[in-house]
């Protein structure tokens, strides 16, 4: 688990997971501290919903659920998602070696057949026996068609199954991959995303523009009209982030209500412009609460834009997206701010 959040932050999402701790009468243990961190930092999406459903539920949250939830959701989601494909390639690799084992018996026994029929028909001395070994070798050899086509069938069958569990594999690496609640790609597949880029970049001798983005105020949010609207807030600044980027640049959620948009081949200006459309769009939308119809307000976001430096290390190109939203936030929220220009839109 790492946790990147800037001090103030940090501090605000343990206060937060310390309340949890205190309210469900938990020792606060590493394991309690780290699955309620990530439940109030809103990192670990399916944990949350676990967590939501036992508290919707009134389901008793104790010491021996939260190391169920740790191990589950924190520990082991991706090795329980391997094991169960590992498991279901095993079973397969055994089904079709026993599938060519029997079809090896066969053929052994019917080639044993033809061998000593070969034998036999040296010693034919009339048409009855020649016609008898005849029939024999008609019926031995269609034993071994048949075991041909048994296989046949068989290693069709197996190789659908395969074509399946690719399919799964491939899911399950774009499921690891997503965050859940807004469809984008989460931090990990963040990660190898930049790696990318910053081959891509070095390759063609051309940097890469990446923007740090923060919803103003989403605390408030979340006090004043609950986390689930909280969670449909962060939905639909996803979808508008989307609607602003070209075919091959990419947006992730970095956790909580931090965004971060990759524009590749893109300098300084082009990512100001790609910021300010951002920006000009929030400025004019009316959100409201889809049952109600009650008004939540301007809604807006602060962001850092820093432009890659070839070979820089990715923490240092987000550090410094992150020290530019760390300006905007100090200068008042709803502001762009580049790193290391620190120049103010």
């Amino acid at each position: 688990m790492n946790y990147m959040e800037e001090k103030t932050k940090a501090g605000e999402y343990l206060r937060l997971a310390l309340n949890y701790i205190t309210k469900h009468n938990l020792p606060a243990t590493p394991v309690n501290y780290a699955v309620w961190y990530e439940y109030v930092s809103g990192k670990n999406i399916k944990l949350k919903k676990a967590i939501d459903h036992s508290l919707k539920n009134a389901g008793p949250i104790n010491n021996v659920k939260v190391e169920g939830l740790y191990q589950k959701y924190v520990v082991d989601g991706d090795r329980i998602v391997i094991s169960n494909l590992l498991t279901k390639i095993s079973l397969m690799l055994k089904d079709i070696s026993n599938h060519v084992s029997e079809t090896k018996e066969d053929l052994a026994e019917n080639g044993k057949s033809l061998n000593e029929l070969a034998v036999k028909i040296n010693d034919a001395k009339n048409f009855n026996e020649i016609r008898c070994i005849v029939d024999q070798m008609l019926a031995e050899t269609k034993g071994l068609l048949q075991s041909g086509k048994r296989l046949q069938t068989r290693m069709r069958i197996s190789s659908e199954d395969l074509k399946q569990l690719q399919q799964e594999l491939e899911k399950s690496q774009q499921e690891a991959q997503t965050d859940a609640l807004t469809g984008l790609i989460n931090r990990r597949g963040l990660e190898k995303k930049l790696e990318i880029e910053r081959i891509r970049a070095k390759q063609n001798d051309l940097p890469f523009s990446i923007i740090m983005v923060d919803i103003d105020y989403f605390k408030r949010v979340n006090d004043t009209f609950g986390h689930l609207v909280g969670d449909s807030l962060l939905r639909g600044i996803a979808q508008i982030l989307k609607t602003h980027l070209r075919q091959n640049d990419i947006a992730a959620r970095y956790g909580g209500e931090e965004f971060l948009i990759i524009l590749p081949e893109t300098g300084i200006k082009g990512a100001t412009t790609v910021a300010k459309k951002i920006q000009k769009t929030l400025a004019t939308k009316e959100w409201k609460l889809r049952k109600s119809g009650e008004t939540m307000g301007k809604i807006t976001v602060s962001m850092g834009i820093s432009l890659y430096r070839m070979n820089e290390p990715e923490a240092s190109l987000i550090k410094r997206a992150d020290d530019a939203l760390f300006i905007a936030k100090n200068k008042g929220r709803d502001q762009i701010v580049i790193q290391k220009e620190q120049e103010e839109f």
